[in-house]
């Protein structure tokens, strides 16, 4: 009797335990900001000759160059995190030393100090070379580029990449927050041939991101013109949820108790006394000899 009360009393245990043990964290795919260019982006700009919306092609146009100060951005809701950034990039036109930088920065959107995660395609003394830039909060430079020297290591038949002109390739930049670090890869949307792609540690969570961004500011290079279009952008992230689990508390059978019918005894008329019945006999005998002498 003992062993089986034990067993019932560990099998309510594990029947608690169950019921209240956590729910598991699930990661929910949250879109911060997208666009393909079809309505005006209102984006803001301090140079609208250089930075501006296309009707026709429903992209959006830029033109950058050092010494310029110039750049267009978007305030986006992104505070900390993981982000993948996607965009479509076409650049029609660029000059030695030109560069076209775009990606996610704080308030300054300075490409000589932090903080930003930016995509580079940049031409210089390599080449059309990319690049995935990222500088910190405390001002440290993490960079890798497509020039073989940055990124081969010890890879066999690897080689530098460059970008051409009036080629679209869609650029997908992530950032794990985890892991710390952050990655490009660069395909070519008509093809769908990767072109490049590659990482860069960085060692530290980054946060003050807060504007989705292209700029020139920090570049002193002077007539370093790139031209071209961005089109079809999405930033997205990634936020833990925790499903709540309501504990199930199994129902509680009330047992029905039928009332028990106790027969009333019928009453019965208790036997006279001796003593009471020679009273009353004693009192008719006085109440005759009264009677009598009257």
């Amino acid at each position: 009797m003992q062993k089986r009360a034990a067993v019932c009393f560990f099998l309510g245990i594990l029947s608690v335990l169950f019921l209240l043990q956590p729910a598991t964290a699930a990661d929910v795919k949250v879109t911060i900001y997208e666009t393909d260019f079809s309505t005006d982006p209102g984006w803001i700009t301090n140079n609208p000759s250089y930075y501006y919306w296309d009707v026709q092609r429903e992209a959006y146009h830029f033109q950058t160059e050092g010494g310029t100060n110039g750049y267009s951005f978007l305030p986006v809701e992104y505070q900390r995190g993981p982000f993948t950034l996607e965009y479509d990039l076409m650049i029609t036109s660029i000059k030695k030393d030109g560069a076209v930088r775009f990606g996610l920065t704080n308030t300054d959107m300075d490409i000589s100090k932090g903080v930003n995660v930016l995509g580079v395609f940049e031409y210089e003394q390599y080449g059309r070379l990319m690049a995935i830039r990222v500088i910190d909060q405390n001002n440290h430079l993490h960079e890798t580029t497509s020039q073989y020297d940055s990124y081969c290591g010890d890879q066999p038949n690897c080689a530098t990449k460059q970008f051409a002109e009036n080629t679209t390739y869609r650029v997908v930049i992530r950032y794990n927050d985890e892991l710390t670090q952050a990655d490009i890869k660069v395909t070519n949307t008509e093809s769908g041939e990767l072109l490049w792609g590659f990482f860069v540690p960085i060692g530290d969570q980054l946060y003050y991101l807060n504007r989705l961004a292209i700029t020139t500011k920090g570049d002193y290079s002077v007539g370093n013109t790139a031209e071209g279009y961005i089109d079809n952008i999405s930033l997205t992230t990634y936020i833990p949820v925790t499903p709540t689990t309501v504990a199930t508390t199994p129902p509680t059978t009330i047992p029905t108790t039928v009332p028990t019918t106790v027969p009333t005894p019928t009453p019965t008329e208790s036997p006279v006394s001796p003593s009471t019945l020679c009273a009353a006999l004693a009192a008719s005998a006085g109440i005759a000899i009264l009677s009598r002498r009257r």
